[in-house]
């Protein structure tokens, strides 16, 4: 840029409007670079950040605000396995993996804690004692003499 002779106050004030408008040009321009830089950057580290969030493996997510009790890090660990042995015996690598993520995600300390697990052992011992008073009131089988007899 060739600078102008400057001959007057007035030439000098045009002058700085018009570096004024090109300063204000110019930090347009590389707020704009710098954000498409920005953006261009920060999309792995979101989609990463997304992956680890899935996973339950980032702190950072609502869900891992909440603390998750012994219960619930066990139930994690213990129904993909549980389901791998039993239900997806046979089945393949792919299949296994993806069962596993949505079975480790769908277990959160809302759903399964020691509360829940109580509740469900309760509900259970009850069947199971109601079961087995049933099969008890059925087993009163008197072998004497029956009360309707011709022994008299």
């Amino acid at each position: 840029m060739i600078n102008p002779k400057i001959e007057n106050l007035e030439q000098l004030r045009s002058e700085i409007a018009i570096l004024k408008l090109k300063k204000a040009e110019d930090e347009i321009y590389f707020n704009q670079s710098f954000q498409k830089v920005k953006n261009v950057v920060e999309t792995p580290i979101r989609w990463f950040n997304n992956v680890l969030s899935f996973l339950g493996l980032n702190s950072e997510s609502e869900e891992g605000k909440i603390k998750a009790d012994w219960i619930t890090s066990v139930g994690r660990v213990a129904l993909p396995f549980l389901l791998n042995k039993t239900v997806l015996r046979g089945r393949g690598f792919f299949v296994r993996a993806l069962v596993s993520l949505i079975s480790q995600k769908s277990i959160s300390s809302k759903n399964f804690n020691k509360n829940v697990l109580s509740h469900w052992i309760d509900n259970l011992t009850e069947w199971i004692e109601s079961s087995v008073k049933d099969k008890k009131k059925s087993k009163n089988i008197d072998y004497g003499i029956p009360p309707e007899s011709e022994t008299y």
